[in-house]
């Protein structure tokens, strides 16, 4: 039976590894960086806070593992969750000893890499790639955007989705205008393939707004008003896409689908 004080250790802790839990829980459900493709698509926010998670969890690892050594002897449930929070931090210790320029050639290296897997179609290994370069660097721009699109190519919409939204704010954080117009673009397909039109006509106006007369911009913006019967803004649409490309082979198309709204 244990004793009072052992009791007392044993609520302490619990309260502790709670704490954690409660406030971090989806993300340790990724832990392990080598089961990431196959998690589920809502689990992509949780990816992101990993490095938050880690340095959380570092922090407590340690007081967690010293309590936790002795209650692990009666408590079997506590020995992996404190191998686990140890390893962690263990990680967590060796990635901060890397120097600025090391960390810098490692995203370069990664992102080379990830390139190369996405040429070669192999999603799973980009996306890996990719997160770790996240890890590394939370702030990475091309990192975002290549994992939506590694997302996309997988058909992961809803994952594609939360990492553009994230790499829309760094664009615009960083007043970035292009990789803004492209990223809404990329949104405003995503929001299509999704069935929600009203999003993807708002996204493509925005991309429009940072970019006017992007001729593909126009085209999927001509595209949605059509489908949504919105014959106001498909004519005038239609005139800029005549402006800025009277080559266009789909014009005539268009006049008609336009004439049948």
């Amino acid at each position: 039976m244990p004793t009072i004080i052992s009791i007392i250790l044993i609520v302490i802790c619990l309260i502790i590894i709670a704490a954690i839990i409660i406030k971090k829980f989806p993300a340790l459900a990724i832990l392990d960086v080598d089961n990431i493709p196959g998690q589920k698509e809502t689990q992509f926010k949780d990816k992101i806070m990993k490095a938050r998670l880690e340095r959380d969890l570092a922090h407590w690892g340690k007081v967690i593992h010293k309590i936790t050594q002795w209650l692990d002897k009666n408590f079997s449930f506590l020995r992996a969750l404190a191998e686990r929070l140890k390893r962690l931090a263990e990680h967590y210790k060796r990635s901060q000893k890397l120097s600025l320029s090391e960390r810098q050639e490692k995203v370069r290296r990664l992102l080379e890499e990830s390139e190369a897997d996405l040429k070669n179609e192999d999603l799973g290994s980009a996306e890996t790639k990719l997160i770790e370069v996240i890890r590394l660097d939370n702030q990475n721009l091309a990192a975002f955007r290549e994992l939506g699109e590694v997302y996309c190519l997988g058909k992961k919409y809803h994952e594609a989705k939360q990492t553009l939204e994230f790499a829309l704010k760094l664009a615009s954080k960083a007043k970035a205008k292009l990789e803004e117009s492209e990223i809404n673009f990329s949104l405003a397909e995503i929001s299509q393939e999704a069935g929600d039109l009203t999003t993807a006509l708002d996204r493509a106006q925005e991309a429009l707004e940072l970019i006017p007369n992007n001729p593909r911009y126009l085209d999927l913006l001509l595209e949605l008003s059509i489908i949504k019967k919105d014959k106001g803004l498909a004519e005038e649409t239609l005139a800029k896409i005549e402006a800025v490309n009277p080559e266009n082979n789909k014009l005539a198309e268009w006049q008609e689908k336009i004439a049948a709204l």
